[in-house]
C-alpha cells in the first residue's frame, strides 16, 4: 500500500472517528438531559406528594351524618335582628364545622350565595384557623354567623333565608398558601335540562323529567371567581 493510500484512509477513517465522537456526545448530553429531568421530576412529585398528605378538608356535616335533601332549609335558622343591633341578624348553620384533612386550614371564610339572585353573595366572615380533626359546633351550640342587612339584603329577604336556594362556601388555605373551596347547596335539582333523565310510561302523554338533587357538597381547588365579587 503506498503512502497515498495510505493517507486516504486514515483521511476516512478519521470522518468516521469524528461522526461516531459527535454521535456518542449528542446521546451523552440526551442521556444528561433525561437524568436530570427524572431527577426533577421526581423531586416535584415528592412535593406534590408531602402537599397532598398536609391537605385540609373542611366541610359542614348535619349533625346526625344524614343528608335530608329534602329538607336541607332546616339546616339553617334566620335569626332576626334585635333592637340592640337592627342592622345584623344572626344565622345558626346546624351543622359541624369539621377539618377530616391531614393539615391545618388557615384563612378560613364562610359566606352564602344566593341562586335566585343572580348569584349575589355576601361578604365573607372569617373564621378561627382549623387544625385537622378540629370541630366546631354542636347541637347545644350551633355555628352563629352575622348576617348584615342591607338594600340589597333587606329584612324581607333575611326573613325569607331558610327558604332560598342558597349555597354555603367555606375557602381556606393550606400551609403551603394554596386555596380551596367547599361549596354545601340548598338546591334541589339541577337547574341544566342537560343533567335530567327523561322517562314515559304507557300512562304519561309527555315524557317526565327525573332530576336528581345537587350533592350537598362540591369539592373545589384553587381561588374562587364567586370570592371576587361578593356582595355583587
Amino acid at each position: 500500500m503506498s503512502w497515498g493510500e495510505i493517507r486516504n484512509f486514515l483521511h476516512e477513517w478519521s470522518d468516521v472517528w469524528n461522526l461516531a465522537t459527535a454521535i456518542g456526545t449528542i446521546a451523552m448530553a440526551v442521556a444528561t438531559f433525561r437524568v436530570i429531568h427524572q431527577g426533577k421530576q421526581q423531586r416535584e412529585d415528592a412535593e406534590r406528594q408531602h402537599r397532598d398528605r398536609l391537605r385540609p378538608f373542611c366541610v359542614l356535616t348535619p349533625y346526625d351524618g344524614i343528608d335530608v335533601w329534602n329538607k336541607r332549609g332546616a339546616l339553617i335558622r334566620a335569626v332576626p335582628p334585635s333592637a340592640d343591633t337592627p342592622s345584623f341578624g344572626i344565622v345558626e348553620i346546624h351543622c359541624v364545622l369539621r377539618n377530616i384533612g391531614v393539615g391545618s386550614a388557615l384563612s378560613v371564610r364562610l359566606w352564602f350565595r344566593f341562586v335566585d339572585m343572580q348569584g349575589w353573595s355576601t361578604e365573607p366572615w372569617e373564621l378561627a384557623p382549623l387544625a385537622a380533626g378540629v370541630s366546631y359546633g354542636e347541637i347545644t351550640k350551633p355555628l352563629l354567623v352575622p348576617f348584615q342587612i342591607q338594600d340589597r339584603f333587606n329584612a324581607t329577604d333575611f326573613a325569607q333565608l331558610e327558604g332560598k336556594p342558597w349555597e354555603i362556601w367555606l375557602e381556606y388555605q393550606d400551609i403551603f398558601g394554596s386555596s380551596f373551596q367547599m361549596v354545601h347547596s340548598r338546591m334541589l335539582f339541577d337547574p341544566d335540562p342537560s343533567s335530567w333523565t327523561w322517562t314515559k310510561s304507557d300512562s304519561d302523554a309527555q315524557p317526565k323529567a327525573l332530576m336528581r338533587p345537587i350533592p350537598w357538597l362540591t369539592y373545589r381547588e384553587g381561588p374562587s371567581s364567586t370570592r371576587s365579587r361578593p356582595g355583587r
